[in-house]
C-alpha cells in the first residue's frame, strides 16, 4: 500500500518555480479546487448536493427511475448488421423452418438438439431445391465457396435465435461435412476471379462509355454519372455503396493558391460515410483532390465531370456562378490562401447519383431518389463486354486496382492504406484484395537482369485480353435458334392447347410467362457457351490467316463526321471531353470551360435507353426517315425533315410519328422523328410508353400545340381528335 501511495503522488504533476509565479499566484487561484489524490468526503457531497436548486435540473428523479424501468434488453440482444446481412441471415432462417416442415420437425426444438446429421441434410435439401419464391427458378449454387458462407450465416441464425454459439466440436466436423457436400453435388472449387483495373483499363472503359451507342441510357445524365463514380472509385479505393451515398453536403469546393506561385486551383473535398453499420457507423474519410492543370485526359478528369453536375443541378449558393467561366475570374483575397465555393445548403440531402423514373412523355432524373448499385454493376458489365474485356467488369475492380497502386506506391504507408480502405488490419488486404497474379518480374530478379516491368504490368492488367471483335450479344439466328430446344417446343404446344379458353386465362399468362423466362435463360447459357470457345477459335483463325499470307483487316475507327447515330450534344461532350491540352494557360482554361459546359447541357439529354424493333424496316418505305449527315449537310435540311413531321401529325388521318415523342425536345432527333411502319405499331408504342405512366388525373402538356391536357381519357381524346393516334 505504501507503494501504491508513492506512485500515486509520483504521477500528479509539480508545477515549475516559473509557472508557480506567473499562473498561480497571478490568478491567485489553482487549476483544481482539490488535489487530484485527495478523495472528497460525505460532507462535501451533501453540500454540493443542497445547493442544486429545481431550475439546474431539467427533469425530477421519477423521470430517469421510469427511463430505467422502460428499456427493453430484448431489442438488445442481437447484433446490428446491415439491411443486405439481416436479409441474408432471414433467408437462411426460411429455408430452415421449410426444411424442418418437410422433414415433419420442429425448428426450435431442432435447434435445441442440433446434429451433425442435421445439418448434413439440410444443406443437402437446400442443394437440391429448383424453385423459390413464388414458383421462381432459382440459379442454384456451383462454387463449393458459397457453403462456407451458407454455413457461416446459419451459425449466426443459430445465435440469433437461442443467445448462444454452436458447439466447437460440431463447427470442427462441418469442415468435413461441407467438403463432402460440395463433392457429392459436384461443385467447383474455383476461386472467382478477381481483376484489378488500372490506369490503362480505366481510360479505355471511360472511352467506351463516353463514345459508344451501342449502350444507350435512359437519361444522358447517367452517361456522366457512371463516369465520375468510376473516378471515385478509382482514385479513392472507396466501397461501391459508399460512393453512391455521396450528397452534396459530403462535398466541399474551394480556390486554392498555389504555393508555386501558378494559377490558383480548385480544390474537391469529398467526405464518404462507410455503409457497413455493424458495430456501428465507422468514421468518414474525407479525400482532397486538386484540379490539375494541362490535365493529358478530360476523360480520367473527376474537376470537369462533377463542375458539370453541379451547374446542371444549379447547385451553387452565389446566384451569379452559373457557368465555369465566371469561376475561372475570381481571384482569392489579399492574406488569404482560398476562397470557399459554397453549395446551396438546400440541395445538402439530395444525391449526387440519381436515378431516372419514367413520365408519360419520357425519362426524366429522379430530384431525390439514389442511384441503385445493382444498376450500376450492370452498367459497367455490359460496358466491359462492349470495351472487349474478357474479364468481367465489376465494382470492386476498381476498388482492386486502386489498392494494388496505393501498394506499392511508396507515398502510401500500410497504415494510409488500411484507413483509406477501411481496413482495421493488413491482413485484410493481402487475404481478399492482393490480386494472386504475381506482378513482379521473378525471372529478372533472380537472373540479376533488369526487370521488365512495364512488359510485366501490361500483362497483368485487363486490356491485356481486350478485343472489340468478342462478341456481346446474340445475332438475330443464334437468338431464334432457342425456339428449337425441346423445352421450349413443349411448352408453346402445352399453351396452344390453352388458347382461346376463358377458363384457363390466368394458366396460359403463367406459361407465356414460363416460356419468355425460359428463352431467356436459353441464350444467356448460349452466349455464355460462344464467349467461352471465342478466344481459343478466333486464335486458331487468326493463325491460319496469316500462315496462309492473309493480313488483318484494319481497324475500324468511330468518325464524328460521318456518324448517322450520335446526336449533336454528343458529339460535342466527345470532341470536348477528349480534346488535347492547350499550349497556354488560357487555351487550358477555355478547354476545360468547353468540356464543363458540354458536361452540364448533357445531363440535360434524354437518350431514351436502348430499343429493339421487332422486325427490319425497309428504309425506302419510309417517308419521314431521319437523313443522315451525308444527306444532311445543312441545319436547313434538318429543319425541313422535323417541319414535315410536325405537319404529317397533323394532316395525316393515320400518322405514323408519335406526337408526343416529336414534341419532346430533349430527345435525339432521330428518335423524335422515329416513323413506325404502321399506324397500329404506334398505337402500341403510345399505349406502352405514354399511357401506361399516367397516374390519377395527372397533368400531360402537349408540346406541339401548348395545350394542358388532365388525365388518361383527355390525352386518348386529344391524340385521336387533334393528331389521328388511335388508342
Amino acid at each position: 500500500m505504501a507503494r501504491s501511495h508513492q506512485l500515486d503522488k509520483r504521477l500528479v504533476r509539480q508545477p515549475s518555480q516559473s509557472e508557480t509565479d506567473s499562473d498561480y499566484d497571478s490568478n491567485n487561484e489553482t487549476p483544481y479546487e482539490t488535489d487530484l489524490t485527495d478523495i472528497s468526503s460525505d460532507d462535501d457531497d451533501n453540500a454540493m448536493t443542497n445547493k442544486l436548486t429545481l431550475e439546474d435540473q431539467d427533469h425530477p428523479p421519477e423521470y430517469y427511475l421510469t427511463c430505467a424501468k422502460t428499456i427493453d434488453t430484448s431489442e438488445l440482444v442481437g447484433e446490428d448488421y446491415a439491411p443486405s446481412s439481416t436479409e441474408q441471415l432471414d433467408r437462411i432462417e426460411t429455408l430452415w423452418r421449410q426444411f424442418c416442415t418437410y422433414t415433419s420437425k420442429d425448428s426450435r426444438s431442432t435447434f435445441s438438439n442440433l446434429s451433425v446429421g442435421d445439418l448434413y441434410s439440410f444443406f443437402t435439401w437446400m442443394l437440391n431445391q429448383r424453385r423459390g419464391k413464388d414458383g421462381r427458378r432459382l440459379r442454384g449454387t456451383k462454387i463449393a465457396s458459397s457453403l462456407s458462407t451458407y454455413w457461416k450465416q446459419f451459425r449466426l441464425v443459430f445465435e440469433r435465435a437461442t443467445s448462444e454459439k454452436i458447439d466447437p466440436k460440431i463447427n470442427r466436423q462441418m469442415h468435413r461435412v461441407l467438403r463432402k457436400v460440395a463433392k457429392e453435388n459436384g461443385l467447383s472449387n474455383e476461386k472467382r476471379e478477381k481483376p484489378p483495373m488500372d490506369v490503362e483499363d480505366v481510360t479505355e472503359f471511360l472511352q467506351t462509355n463516353l463514345t459508344t451507342t451501342e449502350k444507350c441510357y435512359c437519361h444522358g445524365r447517367h452517361r456522366i454519372q457512371l463516369a465520375f463514380w468510376v473516378h471515385n472509385g478509382f482514385i479513392t479505393a472507396n466501397h461501391p455503396q459508399a460512393i453512391l451515398n455521396l450528397c452534396y453536403r459530403h462535398v466541399i469546393v474551394t480556390l486554392l493558391r498555389d504555393p508555386k506561385g501558378g494559377p490558383h486551383r480548385a480544390l474537391l473535398e469529398f467526405t464518404y460515410e462507410f455503409t457497413k453499420t455493424y458495430l456501428g457507423m465507422k468514421e468518414a474519410n474525407t479525400f482532397p483532390m486538386p484540379e490539375i492543370i494541362f490535365d493529358p485526359s478530360l476523360i480520367l478528369s473527376p474537376y470537369a465531370f462533377l463542375m458539370g453536375l453541379l451547374f446542371a443541378d444549379k447547385a451553387f449558393l452565389a446566384p451569379g456562378l452559373t457557368c465555369p467561366e465566371q469561376i475561372s475570374k475570381l481571384d482569392i483575397p489579399p492574406g488569404c490562401n482560398s476562397l470557399s465555393l459554397p453549395l446551396n445548403p438546400e440541395l445538402d440531402d439530395i444525391p449526387i447519383f440519381r436515378r431516372s423514373v419514367r413520365t408519360v412523355t419520357g425519362w426524366e432524373i429522379s430530384p431525390t431518389l439514389p442511384l441503385q448499385r445493382s444498376t450500376v454493376s450492370q452498367w459497367m458489365k455490359s460496358l466491359g463486354e462492349i470495351t472487349g474485356f474478357r474479364q468481367v467488369a465489376r465494382p470492386y475492380c476498381l476498388r482492386y486496382g486502386a489498392g494494388r497502386a496505393f501498394d506499392e506506391s511508396g507515398n502510401v504507408s500500410d497504415a494510409l492504406r488500411n484507413l483509406m480502405m477501411q481496413h482495421a488490419d493488413t491482413r485484410t488486404f493481402l487475404k481478399y484484395y492482393l490480386s494472386r497474379r504475381i506482378t513482379a518480374d521473378t525471372q529478372a530478379i533472380v537472373r540479376g537482369l533488369a526487370p521488365q516491368d512495364d512488359l510485366i504490368r501490361a500483362a497483368c492488367r485487363m486490356s491485356r485480353w481486350i478485343d472489340r471483335r468478342r462478341p456481346w450479344k446474340l445475332t438475330a439466328e443464334q437468338s431464334l435458334s432457342v425456339n428449337e430446344d425441346p423445352r421450349i417446343c413443349k411448352l408453346l404446344e402445352r399453351r396452344a392447347k390453352l388458347k382461346g379458353r376463358q377458363s384457363r386465362w390466368k394458366q396460359y399468362e403463367r406459361l407465356g410467362q414460363e416460356i419468355t423466362n425460359e428463352r431467356q435463360r436459353l441464350r444467356y447459357a448460349l452466349r455464355q457457351s460462344i464467349r467461352k470457345r471465342w478466344d481459343t477459335e478466333q486464335a486458331l483463325i487468326d493463325i491460319e490467316r496469316q500462315l496462309s499470307g492473309g493480313v488483318f483487316e484494319k481497324e475500324l475507327k468511330m468518325q464524328l463526321e460521318s456518324s448517322v447515330e450520335l446526336t449533336p450534344e454528343h458529339k460535342r461532350l466527345i470532341e470536348t471531353v477528349m480534346s488535347l491540352p492547350g499550349s497556354t494557360i488560357e487555351e487550358e482554361i477555355d478547354r476545360r470551360n468547353s468540356a464543363i459546359n458540354a458536361i452540364a447541357a448533357y445531363c440535360r439529354v434524354e437518350e431514351g435507353g436502348n430499343y429493339r424493333p421487332r422486325r427490319q424496316i425497309n428504309p425506302t418505305k419510309i417517308s419521314l426517315r431521319p437523313k443522315s449527315p451525308k444527306e444532311n449537310k445543312s441545319s436547313q435540311d434538318t429543319e425541313s425533315a422535323l417541319q414535315e413531321a410536325i405537319v404529317s401529325v397533323y394532316q395525316e388521318r393515320r400518322p405514323k410519328v408519335c406526337f408526343l415523342c416529336l414534341g419532346n425536345e430533349k430527345l435525339p432527333l432521330e428518335k423524335r422523328m422515329y416513323p413506325y411502319s404502321a399506324p397500329g405499331d404506334l398505337s402500341k408504342h403510345f399505349r406502352r410508353k405514354h399511357l401506361k405512366h399516367i397516374v390519377g388525373n395527372e397533368e400531360i402538356k402537349c408540346q406541339l400545340c401548348s395545350e394542358l391536357l388532365t388525365g388518361k381519357m383527355h390525352l386518348q381524346n386529344h391524340a385521336c381528335r387533334i393528331h389521328g393516334t388511335v388508342s
